[in-house]
């Protein structure tokens, strides 16, 4: 499994089920989900089933998601983020941070160290990142990597759910239709 990653004032850790207890902290907050409320993890099973998953991303590429510390001081926790392989097809961009922490530019230097990354270990596929258009801190976010919309709607299977909102799908080139389709379905 890859090291450990810095940034200016981050430590980037792999996301392993070591770190189950803090993650499920951020996925279990109703405040990171106010965008789309029922997607808040309920139980620590679904948030040890998100590490598994993207677990696969480390063994695949030696890259997938963090967990993430200030390096000021590191026993501090942010939260979640990086990118996470999908069906060897995609690098899907995500992050899920602490409350109190946003809008001090975390996001965006996760998404960075991300990005760079990927262009150091794998860029032949394309960086993806998918957000709900309740959601527009993250646009921005995804507008300043670089990446464009692709498309805008229901998620597969939701197009009749009143509750849940419309997502957009940015990339960092075209996507084929498969693999438009394929994002669509995620949840």
């Amino acid at each position: 499994m890859a090291t450990i990653t810095r940034t200016d004032r981050l430590i980037l850790i792999p996301l392993t089920t070591e770190l189950e207890d803090e993650a499920h902290k951020i996925y279990s907050d109703n405040r990171v989900w106010g965008h789309r409320p029922q997607a808040r993890h309920t139980s620590l099973r679904e948030t040890r089933e998100i590490i598994e998953r993207t677990h696969r991303s480390w063994n695949a590429r030696d890259l997938g998601p963090w967990g993430v510390y200030l390096r000021e001081r590191p026993s501090e926790f942010v939260g979640v983020g990086g990118v996470e392989l999908v069906d060897g097809k995609v690098w899907d961009l995500k992050y899920r941070l602490r409350p109190d922490l946003w809008g001090n530019g975390y996001a965006t230097e996760i998404s960075r160290a991300a990005t760079d990354a990927i262009r150091r270990s794998e860029s032949s596929l394309p960086l993806t990142a998918r957000v709900t258009t309740n959601h527009p801190a993250s646009f921005h976010i995804l507008e300043k990597l670089g990446l464009t919309q692709v498309w805008e709607g229901r998620r597969a299977g939701t197009e009749d759910d009143p509750t849940e909102p419309n997502v957009r799908i940015y990339s960092d080139r075209e996507l084929d239709d498969e693999t438009l389709e394929m994002l669509k379905k995620r949840p």
